[in-house]
């Protein structure tokens, strides 16, 4: 009597499939992205090593303890909060909330049918700025800071699409386009983005200046 063959011999296990579903989900991915990490009242520049769909590892300055919540923004629309696994010397391992596109966050391209463009991450910031036009000079105080563009404010004639030379302070002077005005202040992109290690290092100055202001220690230079 012949043996007869097993059933479903052609096809897969489900579950192997399933599982090597799972590994290809937690498999981490080497990537080199500059992303802004928050957490609380705490805001530093941060290098993504590895990526998967389920978490990361982030070079950053800022001190973490495991358990300690915060949030990865690549730009204005894909950011992914997270809690922090594991620490190390000069990074930490992340498990996001929820799941992401990894593709989505490594691709350049954009969604069209946005009606705003997504930009940088923009850090929070309290200093001056000097802005050097051919009709006007003036001191405008800096708002806010990203890699490729500032937000500025007080009292300017400068409208859009008027080139300038600006000098943050404690940053080498870069030309700049003007790219919104109103009453409050002006919107400025960089026509050469900052170098993200000369402003990792800026923002480590900023992070010092506003802990001696807040202790009443006078300043540096």
């Amino acid at each position: 009597m012949m043996e007869s063959a097993p059933m479903f011999q052609e096809k897969p296990p489900k579950i192997a499939s399933q599982a090597a579903e799972r590994r290809t989900a937690k498999r981490h991915m080497s990537v080199f992205l500059l992303a802004k990490v928050t957490t609380e009242d705490r805001q530093s520049l941060g290098r993504v090593l590895n990526l998967s769909q389920t978490g990361a590892k982030i070079e950053t300055r800022l001190s973490f303890t495991p358990g300690d919540p915060l949030v990865l923004e690549i730009r204005s629309d894909l950011k992914v909060a997270g809690t922090v696994r594991w620490v190390a010397e000069k990074s930490i391992g992340i498990l996001f909330d929820k799941e992401i596109d990894v593709e989505r966050f490594l691709s350049r391209e954009q969604p069209k049918l946005r009606r705003e463009k997504p930009r940088a991450p923009r850090y929070v910031c309290d200093t001056d700025a000097s802005i050097s036009a051919e009709a006007e000079k003036s001191v405008l105080k800096v708002r806010d800071v990203s890699l490729s563009g500032a937000g500025l404010t007080g009292e300017t004639c400068l409208n859009p699409g008027e080139d300038v030379l600006v000098t943050i302070l404690g940053l080498a002077p870069r030309r700049a386009k003007v790219m919104w005005s109103n009453a409050t202040g002006i919107g400025i992109t960089f026509l050469k983005p900052l170098d993200f290690r000369d402003f990792d290092q800026w923002l480590e100055e900023q992070k010092a200046r506003s802990r001696q202001a807040k202790s009443g220690a006078p300043r540096e230079g």
